[in-house]
C-alpha cells in the first residue's frame, strides 16, 4: 500500500506539474480549436433557441443547457481519459510513463488557464505604464471585466484589472485543479462547463436572470470549496518578501464576505491584504477598507503573488488525489 501511495503521489505530481509547465510555454490554443470554446458555441447555440418570456420556462431551459452540456463533456472526457488508462499496461517503462504524463497533462491542460489570465493583466500594466488611459480603459474592459469603465481614473482601472485576475485566480485554475485532484479529468472539465455557462449567462438582467440562475447556482456551489482554498493559496504565498501575509489572512476574514458573489471575496480579499491595497466597486463592495489606492505596478506584484499561489497550492492537489485513489482502492 505503501508503494501504491508513493508510486501515485510521483504520477499525480508529474501530471501536475507538467500540465503546469504546458500552460506556462505554450498558454491556449486559439479559441476555435479549444474545447472552452466549443462549449461556449454550444451553450450560444442552445440560447438562441430560448422560450419566450416566463420566469419558469426560462429556468428549466437553463437548467436543460447546465444538465445537457454537463452529460455530453463528461460522456466525452470519460471516453479519452478510459482510452489513455488503456496505455497503462506500457506505464512500467520510462518512455510509457513520460507519454501517459503527458496525455493526462494535455487533459488537465484545456480546463484551466493561467498564463493568459497573467497575459490580460500584462496589457493593462503596459498600458498604464504608457499613460494611455484609453487604451488601459479598453484593455480591462476587453480581457477582465464587464462594468464600466469610461469614467474610471489609472487607479481605478488597476483596481478593476486586480480584482479580476485575483478573483479569476479561483475560476481558471483553483477550481479546476480542485475538481481534477477529487475526480479526475471528466470533473475539472464539467467544471469548466458550468463555469462558462456561468460567464455567458449568469447575468441579472433581461432573459440571462432567469435563464442563467441554474448555471450561476451550481457555480456558486462548486466553486464554495476553492474560492476558499485559494484564500488560502494566496494567504500561504504572501509569506515571501514585500508581501504581507497577516495582512492577507486578516483581510480575507473580514472583507471575503463583502461581495454579493458567496465565493468571489476569498481570493480578491487575500490578494488585497497580501499588496497592502483597497479594492472598490462602486455600489457593490469594498475590501481592505484601509489600503492604499491601487498602482499599475501592483499588477507586477499580483503576478508574481498568483505565480508563488499556485506553487504553495500543488502539493495539497496532489495530497488530495492520492488521498482520493487511495480510499477508492480500498472500497473497490
Amino acid at each position: 500500500m505503501h508503494l501504491f501511495l508513493l508510486s501515485q503521489a510521483f504520477f499525480s505530481a508529474a501530471v501536475f506539474f507538467t500540465a503546469v509547465l504546458l500552460d506556462l510555454v505554450f498558454g491556449d490554443p486559439p479559441t476555435t480549436i479549444h474545447p472552452v470554446g466549443w462549449q461556449g458555441r454550444f451553450i450560444s447555440i442552445l440560447w438562441k433557441q430560448k422560450p419566450d418570456g416566463g420566469k419558469c420556462r426560462l429556468f428549466f431551459f437553463g437548467l436543460f443547457i447546465v444538465s445537457s452540456g454537463i452529460v455530453i463533456t463528461f460522456g466525452i472526457v470519460i471516453l479519452i481519459h478510459l482510452g489513455i488508462k488503456q496505455l497503462s499496461i506500457y506505464k512500467e517503462s520510462i518512455p510509457g510513463f513520460v507519454i501517459i504524463v503527458i496525455l493526462n497533462s494535455f487533459l488537465l491542460k484545456g480546463s484551466f488557464s493561467f498564463r493568459n489570465l497573467l497575459r490580460a493583466g500584462d496589457r493593462v500594466a503596459a498600458a498604464l505604464s504608457d499613460g494611455d488611459m484609453d487604451k488601459a480603459r479598453y484593455q480591462v474592459s476587453y480581457h477582465l471585466v464587464s462594468r464600466p469603465v469610461d469614467s474610471l481614473d489609472a487607479s481605478a482601472v488597476a483596481s478593476a484589472a486586480l480584482e479580476s485576475l485575483s478573483e479569476n485566480f479561483t475560476d481558471s485554475v483553483a477550481a479546476p485543479f480542485f475538481w481534477y485532484a477529487l475526480g479526475g479529468p471528466a470533473a475539472s472539465w464539467c467544471y469548466r462547463y458550468v463555469n462558462t455557462a456561468d460567464a455567458m449567462l449568469g447575468y441579472r438582467e433581461g432573459d440571462r436572470e432567469w435563464g442563467g440562475k441554474a448555471a450561476a447556482r451550481l457555480d456558486d456551489v462548486l466553486s464554495w470549496v476553492p474560492a476558499r482554498f485559494a484564500g488560502w493559496m494566496i494567504c500561504a504565498a504572501a509569506v515571501l518578501p514585500r508581501l504581507d501575509a497577516r495582512g492577507a489572512v486578516r483581510a480575507m476574514r473580514h472583507d471575503a464576505r463583502n461581495c454579493s458573489s458567496p465565493n468571489s471575496g476569498w481570493s480578491m480579499a487575500a490578494a488585497a491584504g497580501a499588496l497592502g491595497v483597497r479594492f472598490e466597486k462602486i455600489d457593490n463592495y469594498v475590501i481592505n477598507d484601509g489600503g492604499r489606492r491601487p498602482e499599475g505596478e501592483d499588477i507586477k506584484g499580483l503576478k508574481r503573488l498568483l505565480r508563488w499561489s499556485l506553487v504553495f497550492g500543488l502539493p495539497p492537489f496532489v495530497f488530495l488525489n492520492c488521498l482520493i485513489l487511495y480510499l477508492v482502492q480500498r472500497v473497490f
